[in-house]
């Protein structure tokens, strides 16, 4: 790990200090800011977010970190992919950041579905959402660039006031840990000094993953793993189940590391603590941003990450932030380690709105004579919402054609059908469907008179024809049959799918819906419905079947048909 220390004297004038710092024996003189930036070789775009932080407190020390690696390789390699989702969103149904979920992973277009990656709430990130997180000029202001902060431990600097500060409007905050006499400030304290992280950094993340009301890793009352604590979440890796907190309780109450199992509060920080230490600050992970993004550790860049939530390192910062603040610390010396890259933008990338669903598809599209009639003709393709180009030939005599749509948002809209004149041999129509926000989808409708004589015909086939082709008789046929059938054919054996509820041969959303509908009693559940909707076998039929089905249609986990 880096050795820092400092020694700073005064402050003179306007962006200028007269200090200096050495790291790992190398002494840096801060005398111009202007020129430190350089030497630092920060980009210029960096310049004026760290001219703002450096007037407000000139004794921070900011450090340009040259990862080597160039913007589109960053984002290519963080990216979300199927089989390899590193970066998940918060979507809830008051909150449902729509505009931030991808919609090249683990989700479906024709359906407008979303599937989650840990329990009902976490949804791959999209990439926009995640190059804004990923910029590091988002972080420079003063709030937030702690995300940077070299995470070791200064003493004198950390102290119990701050730990309280950051645990405030938490169950931790000055309480005694569970089944302890010590409080939890004083145990962060202790595996701050004992392992050399920052006091701060360990009351933040653990205030990120215990949140402000204590769950079971918290009481250690898991029915699983009673008596089992896991106050950083370690081994809680996401599961589409919602079980990533059992997972991490069932590695605390493993044996052999970092002084597992953890069957004490205090077992479980210091213990996290140690694996924090080892694991991220000590293989160059050693700040937030790059425990969440990994561009530093060079044995496996892009991977041993420690939260999947892109919006950690920010939450986190802040958090670090007002420990600070709220002990009149802002003005110590700290270290910040800035990631740069090559060939970045040039200017920081805009935060995307939280403007609502991007489906613009539609899930219909037919032309007909009149808007009343269930007739329509014949489209070149059967109409399908990721095709966007069709033709259709119409009648010689029509001047105009009505053209009906339906999307599969509710809250998409869409411009260009209806009453549609048709003046020309061949018409060009653009049918733009808007989603809710503001994304466009343009459909082409090539409609076409017909020249000959002949009309076209209309659709549907399935539509009776207007006449029998023949008068029924009451007589009896004379016609005797060649042969008589020596046996009654045999009846084909009822094949049961599990998933196939709807019996389409198919599992999809259809059937998540059916699955939906029995487990509020909508639909009686019948022996032979809960053999098709009890995918995973545990004689029930519940959730974690749409689970299931969910995996299964994005490709994660496929249901095995006997």
């Amino acid at each position: 790990m880096m050795a820092l220390c400092f020694m700073l004297t005064a402050v003179f004038g306007q962006n200028r200090i007269r200090a200096s710092f050495a790291v790992n024996d190398k002494t840096y003189d801060l005398t111009d800011f202007e020129d430190y930036m350089d030497s630092e070789g920060f980009p210029e775009s960096y310049k004026p977010y760290l001219r703002n932080m450096h007037e407000a407190h000139p004794e921070w020390v900011f450090k340009a970190v040259h990862t080597g690696i160039s913007w589109d390789e960053l984002i290519e390699n963080e990216r979300n992919k199927p089989g390899d989702v590193k970066n998940l969103i918060y979507g809830s149904y008051y909150y449902p950041h729509y505009n931030w979920r991808s919609t090249e992973v683990g989700y479906d277009w024709e359906t407008d579905t979303y599937y989650s990656y840990d329990g009902y709430v976490w949804y791959a990130a999209s990439d926009e959402i995640l190059a804004y997180y990923m910029d590091p000029r988002t972080y420079l202001y003063e709030e937030y660039v702690f995300a940077f902060e070299a995470l070791s431990y200064q003493e004198g600097f950390q102290n119990i006031n701050g730990i309280e500060a950051i645990l405030n409007g938490t169950f931790m905050y000055k309480t005694n840990a569970v089944g302890s006499k010590k409080n939890y400030s004083s145990i962060m304290l202790a595996a701050a000094k004992k392992y050399g992280v920052s006091a701060y950094h360990i009351a933040s993340r653990i205030r990120q993953e215990m949140g402000t009301e204590p769950g079971v890793a918290a009481l250690g009352n898991s029915s699983s793993y009673p008596g089992i604590f896991n106050y950083y979440n370690i081994g809680a890796y996401d599961s589409p189940d919602g079980n990533a907190i059992l997972n991490g309780l069932r590695y605390a109450a493993g044996s052999g590391s970092y002084g597992r199992p953890w069957n004490t509060v205090s077992k479980s920080i210091m213990g996290g603590t140690e694996y924090i230490a080892g694991s991220f600050i000590g293989e160059g992970q050693d700040t937030i941003y790059t425990q969440k993004f990994n561009v530093t550790n060079q044995s496996c860049l892009y991977y041993n990450q420690y939260m999947s939530n892109i919006q950690a390192p920010a939450s986190e910062a802040n958090s670090q932030y007002w420990a600070y603040a709220d002990n009149d610390l802002l003005d110590s010396s700290i270290v910040f380690k800035i990631p740069v890259y090559k060939n970045m933008p040039s200017e920081a990338v805009e935060k995307p709105d939280d403007s609502g669903s991007p489906n613009n598809w539609l899930s219909s599209l037919s032309v007909k004579k009149n808007e009343d009639t269930e007739k329509t003709y014949k489209l070149s393709s059967e109409f399908s919402g990721d095709v966007k180009s069709y033709s259709v030939t119409v009648p010689k005599s029509l001047d105009k054609v009505y053209i009906s749509t339906s999307t599969v948002n509710e809250n998409a809209s869409v411009s260009g059908d209806g009453w549609v004149s048709i003046p020309d041999s061949t018409n060009n129509i653009k049918i733009v469907v808007t989603a809710q926000n503001g994304n466009k989808r343009v459909y082409k409708l090539k409609i076409t008179k017909k020249t000959t004589t002949e009309e076209p015909t209309e659709e549907p086939t399935d539509q009776p024809t207007d006449e029998p082709t023949e008068e029924p008789t009451d007589e009896p046929s004379t016609d005797e049959p060649t042969e008589e059938p020596t046996e009654e054919p045999t009846e084909e054996p009822v094949i049961i799918h599990k998933g196939d509820l709807s019996g389409d041969g198919k599992i999809n959303a259809l059937d998540i819906i059916l699955v939906q509908r029995l487990i509020v009693g909508l639909d009686n559940l019948t022996d032979e419905k809960k053999l098709l909707a009890d995918i995973n076998g545990d004689d029930k039929v519940n959730a974690l079947d749409i689970i299931f089905i969910q995996r299964h249609i994005v490709g994660l986990q496929e249901i095995i048909w006997d």
